[in-house]
């Protein structure tokens, strides 16, 4: 029911490009995730794939990730760095809370975090509002 009421708040108080005010934001979206995604991968394959190309990150971390992700980026991008600090890109999937245990010198001030499925628990909902006050 949580994943449910949560989506519908999110149709209800989400926007299309036109009520992007940011042209950072709008150009990552009407440049990248609306791009027609290839039919043989997900929504969060296109999504991991459009932020990386778009904004030519180097080095990322995923965080309780299933190894497919991880070897789908690795075949994807070669350029890709995995132990390297701070990440350009975290990728958090199954226990999002872990996010929590990722030290301040683990990411920059332009790090994007994606946080795949925040909407489905109350405790990944709970990790972004957490993630959106941190400082950097």
């Amino acid at each position: 029911m949580f994943q449910f009421l949560s989506y519908f708040k999110f149709l209800i108080f989400s926007t299309n490009q036109h009520g992007v005010h940011s042209p950072f934001v709008y150009n990552f979206v009407t440049k990248g995730l609306y791009r027609k995604r290839e039919k043989n991968i997900s929504l969060k394959e296109h999504v991991l794939i459009t932020a990386i190309s778009y904004f030519n990150y180097k080095s990322i971390a995923f965080v309780s990730a299933d190894d497919y992700i991880k070897i789908k980026m690795e075949a994807t991008f070669d350029q890709l760095k995995y132990d390297s600090l701070p990440y350009d890109l975290i990728y958090m999937e199954n226990n999002s809370t872990l996010f929590t245990s990722i030290s301040k010198e683990n990411y920059h001030n332009n790090t994007m975090v994606f946080l795949n499925g925040m909407y489905k628990s109350r405790e990944r909902k709970s990790t972004w509002e957490k993630i959106k006050k941190l400082p950097k």
